[in-house]
């Protein structure tokens, strides 16, 4: 009898290639998301340098210029902040679309995966079957030598 093959190998290995794309970009979100955390973080701890610097400043004396100077470096810094948690709302939502595309195409390949057992396990009971016959016509075809020979 010939070699196992899983008929539909060639699908079920597709589907594992598209599913390692989709697990790479979820990564690459992820990572994304991780970068935007920490530079919220960095201006986190920028903007608590300015007002330490701004409060430090008034205590000694300072101008409407400085002052308006502080106001707009505080203004940008807010700025880029909110410019940063609206891509990280959106990053939110594609991880989680991401995670679902995922989910799905893992339960596709695990279902090939199954299918294959099945198959394989059919594909050994034939083979026993056939293993089976043979040893029972090999009986057969002594017992019939036997008796001729007696």
């Amino acid at each position: 009898m010939k070699k196992f093959e899983f008929s539909l190998g060639r699908i079920r290995d597709y589907k594992n290639s598209i599913l390692d794309k989709e697990k790479s970009v979820l990564a690459s979100l992820r990572m994304e998301q991780a970068s935007i955390e920490k530079r919220i973080a960095e201006l986190d701890n920028y903007e608590a340098e300015i007002n330490e610097e701004m409060r430090n400043k008034i205590r000694e004396g300072l101008s409407v210029g400085e002052i308006k100077m502080y106001e707009f470096r505080k203004n940008n810094i807010r700025d880029e902040k909110i410019a940063l948690n609206h891509r990280l709302e959106f990053l939110a939502a594609s991880i989680e679309l991401q995670q679902k595309r995922i989910e799905k195409l893992k339960q596709e390949t695990s279902s090939y995966d199954k299918l294959e057992e099945k198959q394989r396990e059919e594909y050994n009971a034939e083979i026993l079957k056939e293993q089976e016959q043979v040893i029972s016509e090999f009986i057969s075809q002594k017992l019939i030598r036997e008796k001729i020979n007696s």
